[in-house]
């Protein structure tokens, strides 16, 4: 066992030691300040608010602006926003106000499904002003509506962008039809005046053979064709008439 004295001289010959080593090793550097991109860019990174407003739109209806507000951050410009809209509706426009120092470039898909905007600005500018989206209900949305989503990324920071879809009443059109022979169609044996099927250009002795690209054979192909589609929705009537083939646009009535 080693005695006192001993091991306070050792503990003292490893104090030496290691005060010897301090001097002799190189310093050790202090951790860098972060860049002050990084900082920027963590800033950006950052969630957005929620957009302000869930509308509630009518199929076939109006177009509504879903409002996102700015999260005043300062960045670096250029910038991309892009945009996804929910299922059954379509982006129609982007009314923004560009006129504070600010120049965007937007492009909207000929489907109005998605849309980009490019922001330029000659020096970082504060993100305060609010993002203006106008999103239109398209006639197939579902009969029963629902809440749908898209999204909004604003400089690689996404949130949602929601719709609610309003009930719809179901469509049909004011006509008397029956079975053509051998399940060749539907015969449109009347059509009532003044009536979306009239205007649409359906005559009596015409042969429904296909609603929206979908076979019509029969009576009961021709109903299931129909169910579920809204009134006030446009769809296509593929007709045989005097050996030709027409497409008519009809609007369904309620």
């Amino acid at each position: 066992m080693t005695d006192f004295p001993t091991r306070l001289r050792t503990k003292a010959i490893a104090t030496a030691l290691l005060g010897l080593a301090a001097l002799v090793a190189p310093a050790v550097p202090t951790a860098a300040a972060t860049p002050v991109h990084a900082v920027t860019a963590a800033m950006a990174a950052r969630a957005l608010p929620p957009q302000q407003n869930i509308p509630n739109l009518d199929a076939p209806g109006p177009a509504q602006t879903v409002v996102f507000p700015g999260d005043n951050v300062t960045r670096n410009y250029p910038i991309q926003v892009q945009i996804q809209a929910p299922q059954y509706t379509r982006i129609t426009g982007i009314p923004i106000d560009c006129s504070h120092g600010a120049h965007c470039a937007i492009s909207i898909a000929p489907d109005g499904k998605s849309a980009t905007v490019t922001i330029t600005a000659n020096a970082p500018m504060r993100s305060s002003l609010p993002f203006n989206v106008s999103v239109q209900a398209e006639d197939n949305a579902p009969l029963a509506g629902g809440q749908y989503s898209g999204t909004f990324t604003y400089d690689h920071s996404t949130v949602p962008l929601t719709v609610n879809i309003t009930p719809g009443t179901p469509g049909n059109l004011l006509l008397a039809t029956s079975n053509a022979a051998g399940n060749g169609g539907v015969i449109v044996q009347f059509v009532l005046p003044n009536s979306n099927g009239q205007t649409a250009g359906l005559q009596p002795g015409d042969v429904i053979t296909a609603i929206d690209g979908q076979p019509t054979p029969n009576i009961n192909s021709y109903y299931a064709a129909l169910n579920n589609r809204r009134a006030g929705a446009t769809v296509p009537f593929t007709v045989q008439r005097a050996g030709q083939t027409l497409t008519l646009q009809a609007t369904l009535d309620s």
